[in-house]
């Protein structure tokens, strides 16, 4: 996720957008609702589109099954699509639990410093889990090759980590990451796509 948020950003955010203006806070939560929760009414209401909208949004759902998929080829296993669908509707399950706010600590002269507090769950724990699980259930059974084996152990992994997902409950406490607003075509945005998106990314999932 943090190489696929900031080219999603700047294809939302740099349209041309002519809406209201509104506080560099309030951008920066809508664009953390759209991506994190999959609402757009904040940033419907900084005047993109709808159809800017789902265009981003499909760019973004898109690039992150493809990282799955690249994942799953990289460690030798290919995944079905519909266990890839189901895998990232999971996914999204999860991440639609979290919660943020966003507040100006301080602003001047078009710029603005925007500190945001998100809930998180840690990510690659949750993964390392679901695998341990899954080569401990290996084990205690006896397959006729080595394919088999690493079938078995790819298909339980899986399901484990779905599982994980559907189960995952958000800290209780938040953390924090710090992002630096300029105005851009009268809106709020990041003036640092790439690092905004690479924060957000680690934030979200516990490793920032």
């Amino acid at each position: 996720m943090k190489k696929i948020f900031p080219i999603l950003l700047c294809t939302l955010l740099l349209t041309g957008c002519n809406g209201p203006k509104k506080s560099a806070a309030d951008s920066i939560q809508a664009i953390y609702e759209l991506y994190i929760l999959g609402n757009t009414e904040g940033i419907i209401s900084l005047g993109m589109s709808e159809e800017d909208i789902n265009n981003a949004r499909q760019t973004y759902d898109e690039s992150l099954k493809e990282t799955i998929r690249a994942n799953f080829s990289a460690s030798g296993q290919e995944i079905s699509e519909d266990v890839l669908n189901e895998l990232f509707e999971a996914r999204k399950a999860a991440l639609s639990k979290m919660s943020a706010s966003a507040e100006v600590v301080s602003e001047s002269s078009g710029k603005a410093t925007v500190v945001v507090h998100t809930t998180y769950f840690d990510e690659h724990d949750l993964d390392s889990d679901a695998f341990y699980q899954a080569r401990e259930t290996a084990r205690q059974n006896s397959f006729p090759t080595v394919e088999d084996q690493k079938a078995f152990l790819m298909d339980t992994y899986t399901q484990n980590l779905i599982a994980a997902y559907q189960n995952v409950e958000p800290s209780q406490e938040t953390t924090d990451i710090t992002v630096e607003c300029v105005i851009q075509n009268n809106t709020w945005v990041p003036a640092n796509m790439a690092s905004f998106g690479s924060d957000l990314a680690l934030a979200i999932s516990g490793r920032n």
